[in-house]
């Protein structure tokens, strides 16, 4: 559903516009009925103080898997929103407006440069830092900052990097993640979070006199920080505490004057930051694109529909990176062409091939007191694993007349597989 998308689920099943991929698999009163009683947890052993606690297995059990996942060692932190726009969630939905999905449910997510996903929390108000022990010196950061500090504590990689938006950076932060974690860190800040070194820097007029390309840069050798103000088409102020504003490298920007490309200084620290940041944006794409949409009255289903999409993405993310790690021949592994193959996979696993059964041999030509052993009617039925392997001729173990040169791998019997009798599939199928 997430790839072919009707304005209603119940116009797959419709006599119009018939989909037989879905249609086929069940019916439309047995997918209604799934979705009636789709429920994740005991409502009468549920914490009903945990803000999400009717999906609170679920959660936890998809972001163990996703920590679970070998890390890169940059990571980007931002929010993700999960589309919803009724009104029986309450204030677990946000609004924002410079977001395309205006209203929604914020996810925070840690992830890396590929757009893996290795940690993410929802955001629940006061709720949001449920289990997690913070100490005093991190309990007076706001809020935006306490967000990376949760997501950085499951970190396994120490020296990795970390990357964030002006929401969450402060001077305070990128100290206390290099002296406290271990972890290097960069991010854009706003103008009163900068507090002296604010008062150090060249201000955005100057700068806009110099042109393009100029910057100003304050840094502290006691702190181990630094910060840069540039000028683009508008003022950008970076903080870090592995990198600063050189070398200087050329990038090409364009010109409304010469109507073409021009050189503009830039700073190593942009490199870094526009080079790194995107991850979490990359994944948020990846999941729109095919989006598996789910319209109902209960607030959590589209909180459930974004962890299974979350769930695909890391998988086809992880298997290109296991190709490339292989050094195979890169195929046209799209997301798109990933999902069907998950979904062919899930239609056939484990359950029983449609094998129209055909009585070949008579009744009075079976081997009803068999001489020689046979296996247990567990293994012999069990359906798994029985595999037919040339031999040489033996008697047929099922009808008195055949010479069978298939020979069972788990029954170690052999049984007839000709053209017009198939004792191979009549003896492993209970009558």
């Amino acid at each position: 559903m997430g790839i072919v998308i009707m304005p209603s689920y119940k116009d797959y099943w419709s006599t119009s516009y018939r989909y037989a991929k879905i249609a086929d698999i069940m019916s439309l009163k047995r997918f209604q009925q799934v979705r009636r009683f789709i429920h994740f947890i005991d409502n009468t052993q549920a914490d009903l103080s945990d803000r999400y606690y009717k999906l609170r297995p679920l959660i936890d059990s998809i972001r163990n898997q996703c920590l679970s996942v070998e890390e890169e060692n940059a990571f980007s932190i931002d929010e993700m929103v999960i589309p919803y726009k009724g009104k029986k969630a309450g204030s677990r939905r946000q609004y924002n407006p410079n977001k395309p999905n205006k209203w929604g449910f914020k996810n925070l997510v840690r992830a890396g440069v590929s757009g893996i996903i290795y940690d993410f929390m929802l955001y629940g108000g006061d709720d949001t830092f449920r289990g997690i022990h913070f100490t005093e010196e991190e309990e007076s950061l706001g809020i935006g900052s306490k967000v990376v500090i949760a997501l950085c504590k499951t970190v396994k990689k120490k020296a990795s990097t970390i990357y964030f938006d002006n929401y969450f950076t402060s001077l305070e932060l990128v100290y206390i993640l290099r002296e406290n974690y271990g972890l290097f860190s960069l991010g854009t800040v706003r103008q009163n979070r900068l507090k002296d070194a604010g008062n150090k820097l060249v201000s955005e007029k100057i700068l806009k006199k110099k042109g393009r390309g100029s910057f100003s840069q304050v840094v502290c050798n006691e702190n181990k920080i630094s910060v840069v103000k540039w000028f683009d088409n508008k003022q950008v102020t970076l903080v870090s505490s592995y990198t600063d504003a050189y070398p200087l490298e050329k990038i090409k920007r364009f010109c409304k004057e010469s109507k073409g490309q021009v050189d503009v200084t830039c700073p190593q620290i942009v490199k870094h930051y526009n080079r790194h940041m995107g991850g979490v944006d990359l994944a948020d794409m990846l999941i729109s694109l095919y989006r598996t949409g789910i319209k109902s009255h209960r607030w959590y289903m589209n909180i459930f529909s974004q962890l299974l999409d979350i769930c695909i993405n890391n998988a086809w993310l992880l298997r290109r990176r296991h190709n490339k790690m292989k050094h195979t021949v890169p195929l046209k592994d799209g997301l798109k062409k990933f999902r069907y193959e998950v979904y062919a996979g899930l239609l056939k696993r484990d359950r029983t091939a449609a094998v129209t059964q055909t009585e070949s041999v008579s009744e009075n030509k079976k081997i009803k007191k068999p001489v020689a052993e046979r296996p247990p009617d567990e293994v012999r039925f069990d359906k798994f694993d029985h595999w037919p392997q040339l031999s040489g001729y033996q008697r047929c173990k099922y009808c008195k007349t055949g010479q069978a040169s298939t020979l069972c791998t788990k029954c170690n019997v052999h049984l007839c597989y000709v053209k017009n009798r198939n004792c191979f599939l009549a003896y492993h199928v209970k009558q």
